[in-house]
């Protein structure tokens, strides 16, 4: 895999010098260093720099990467004039009076992005922040990325203001230019450029400003962005100004946002109509728990040229069907994976199985149909990698040939916030498959390794899915509850002295189970088995363990399933003749309610379910004094039952825990909040045993109130059915 990623990057420099041949370069080499040239030529496998009058010869294996913007940026004079950045101290110390909580202050930001006439787009951007606190003096490093390919980018100042009024500039050549650092599975043409501000303190402005020049787009009809004007830290003013010819024209909508917002201020320039939209004043936002992403509650305008997918998808289309094309290599390894199944539904489980485990994530990028469409089927089975788009379409054209109708389709992942849909962006973040079968519509995520057939990653539920073939979108739908569970049994002996035996088993499907798998396959059985050893030892110190298993994780034709037994050695509260028993990993908690007030709704990653049965065999010398009351709540968003029982010398315990909806909004908090605490209360709750030498007692039913003066504030009336007070 390395040799063939090497080559493509050498075959590409090749012709990068072609084109260049004569321009000055920063060349990088194998080991990561790097060298100036005046001029770079290339010459039967050798790279000629020129550097003065010297010249040096390497071989073409020696070179890492080539870029003919970089020395250009390190001799460009930078701007030292700072007389207007006085003038921004004032209105940080006055937000900084207001927020005295904060970090840093981003007094102001202004982005400026220019779509010209013949295609090619001009951005500059410059943003002027505060250092309040030493933990935000991060802010002095600033990191830009860019296509060296499509992009010029040059820094036009980047400086500090200290609080005595002394000023530091950046130097030119303290600024660097490197390979980006997307990850080990990420390959891409990006190169970063980096600073550090110098001299940067607390009480500190700092203020940096650059330019970007798209001069190679991707299509010179493609002219799209977004704007957030509100972050964690509070925000003097936010200006958007975005200009496009008069030619063309801007569509643009705005979120979560304010009138001024709804309808930009539009001047009509000499060459084109500028939009500028701003926003001052804006406090921070301060993070709650299970809080939607930034993006779904921050004020936000989204601009394109294209107010529907219509050219898009006519751009994109003839690349997917030039890659969604059934050779006979497919055809081949499909007939070979299919064999012998004994219907439909095992083909398609045994051909999506294929995808997640026997092709590696790996995403090379390039240019517009990699990214966006990525690589033909045939290519992706060769080379067994390829990234989420790359999966996606080798899953449709696999299931292609055993006649099921299936697609790539994008989707923004549902914690990176809600898809874009209102104007043409390019606003997705991953690929799933789209499947029709059966005059119904499903889907399947091969990216994700460790989810058994039909299911598929929690962050792709109920989101959007586009459907460039078809130029449809459809709703990805939230999965019933029942979709992903956690069934959980415990059978529990309760000894004289209190000690406890119990069984446990578990059982899940959908994400709860991929996740369970996912931690299984990672450990080896000892080090399992210390896990479940230290999960035990947290109850008490005298246990005994007895079995710590699981079946095989990657064993995808049977639901996964973990067991264990263990004994705690006088386990049980005892006091006088009253043994005092809570079944162990049986309370409930909630963080999302901990706030007495939300600004923001709840967002979950999906809907989930909890079942929990309790059989409990009670000592023969012991009578239940007091069993815990039944508990119903029913409401939109939470599901909840539980039940207590006695048949002889057992008790039975039966809850039932449920998450229809993924979003609890804002207005239905309070509610929603009494409801999961009378919950946890309720998982709180003990069982209360008294100790009868003589022959033991009826059974008492689950109404009978205990006499147990501190627990008598523990009891509640049963809720009818319906009932979310």
């Amino acid at each position: 895999m390395k040799t063939i990623i090497r080559a493509f990057l050498m075959c590409f420099l090749c012709l990068l010098i072609l084109v260049n041949t004569g321009n000055s370069a920063v060349v990088t080499l194998s080991d990561g260093s790097t060298r100036e040239a005046d001029k770079v030529t290339y010459r039967n496998d050798t790279v000629i720099m020129q550097l003065g009058s010297e010249t040096t010869e390497l071989a073409r294996n020696d070179i890492k990467n080539i870029s003919f913007s970089a020395r250009q940026q390190k001799k460009e004079n930078m701007a030292t004039d700072s007389s207007d950045l006085a003038a921004f101290m004032p209105k940080a110390l006055e937000l900084l009076n207001k927020y005295p909580d904060a970090q840093s202050i981003l007094v102001s930001e202004e982005g400026n992005y220019q779509h010209r006439k013949d295609g090619t787009n001009l951005s500059r951007y410059r943003s002027i922040s505060y250092i309040a606190k030493e933990e935000a003096l991060w802010e002095a490093q600033v990191s830009l990325s860019f296509d060296p390919n499509r992009e010029r980018i040059r820094v036009l100042h980047a400086r500090c203001l200290l609080p005595d009024g002394t000023i530091h500039n950046l130097q030119p050549d303290q600024i660097k230019i490197s390979k980006g650092t997307s990850g080990s599975v990420f390959f891409d043409q990006y190169q970063e450029l980096s600073f550090t501000i110098p001299e940067v303190a607390v009480g500190s402005l700092v203020d940096y400003c650059y330019e970007t020049e798209e001069y190679n787009p991707f299509d010179p009809n493609l002219f799209q962005g977004r704007n957030y004007f509100q972050w964690s830290a509070p925000v003097g003013e936010s200006i958007l100004r975005v200009s496009v010819p008069h030619e063309k024209e801007l569509h643009y909508v705005a979120y979560n946002s304010p009138p001024e917002l709804a309808k930009p201020e539009k001047i009509e320039a000499v060459d084109s109509v500028v939009y500028t939209w701003k926003m001052t004043d804006l406090p921070p936002v301060i993070s709650e728990p299970f809080m939607p992403p930034y993006r779904d509650v921050v004020p936000c305008v989204y601009y394109s040229l294209h107010k529907d997918f219509t050219y898009v998808h006519n751009k994109l289309r003839p690349m997917f069907e030039k890659r969604f094309q059934l050779t006979d290599m497919v055809k081949k390894k499909v007939d070979e994976l299919i064999e012998g199944a004994k219907d439909l539904n095992e083909k398609i489980a045994r051909l999506y199985l294929f995808c997640q485990k026997e092709i590696r994530y790996i995403s090379i990028k390039g240019n517009l149909a990699s990214n966006q469409v990525g690589h033909p089927a045939e290519e992706t089975l060769k080379n067994r990698y390829g990234d989420c788009t790359d999966k996606g379409m080798l899953l449709a054209t696999m299931l292609k040939h055993i006649g099921v109708e299936a697609y790539p389709v994008g989707v923004r992942t549902n914690d990176a916030g809600k898809a874009v849909r209102d104007i043409s962006v390019f606003d997705d973040n991953h690929c799933i498959t789209e499947v029709h079968l059966d005059g119904r519509i499903f889907y399947l995520d091969s990216t994700a390794t460790d989810y058994r057939y039909p299911y598929f990653r929690s962050d792709d539920h109920d989101t959007i899915a586009d459907n460039t073939m078809l130029g449809t979108r459809n709703q990805v739908p939230l999965p019933p509850p029942e979709d992903n569970a956690v069934h959980v049994t415990r059978n529990i002996t309760l000894s004289a002295d209190g000690t406890t035996r119990i069984d446990f088993e578990s059982t899940q499907n959908g994400s709860s189970e991929a996740s369970f798998r996912e931690s299984a396959r990672n450990l080896k059985p000892e080090e399992y088995e210390r896990q479940i050893r230290a999960s035990v030892s947290a109850l008490t110190a005298d246990y005994v363990l007895e079995i710590a298993t699981h079946t095989d994780p990657l064993d995808f034709n049977t639901q996964f399933k973990a067991r264990s037994a263990y004994t705690l050695n006088r386990f049980a509260t005892k006091s006088g003749r009253y043994m005092i028993f809570s079944v162990p990993y049986f309370e409930l908690g909630f963080s999302e309610v901990s706030l007495q007030k939300r600004r923001y709704d709840i967002q979950y990653s999906t809907s989930r379910l909890r079942t929990d049965q309790v059989s409990i065999k009670l000592p023969d010398t012991f009578n239940v004094k007091f069993l815990p009351p039944a508990l119903r709540v029913q409401s939109p968003y939470v599901e909840f039952e539980i039940i207590y029982d006695q048949q002889g010398d057992t008790i039975s315990i039966s809850r039932k825990l449920a998450f229809p909806r993924r979003i609890v909004p804002v207005a239905d908090y309070q509610a929603f909040k009494n409801d999961l605490e009378r919950i946890a209360h309720s998982s709180k709750q003990k069982i209360f045993l008294e100790e009868n030498e003589a022959k033991p007692e009826p059974a008492k039913s689950a109404s009978v109130t205990a006499d147990v003066a501190d627990n008598a504030s523990a009891t509640e009336p049963v809720t009818s059915e319906g009932d979310s007070k």
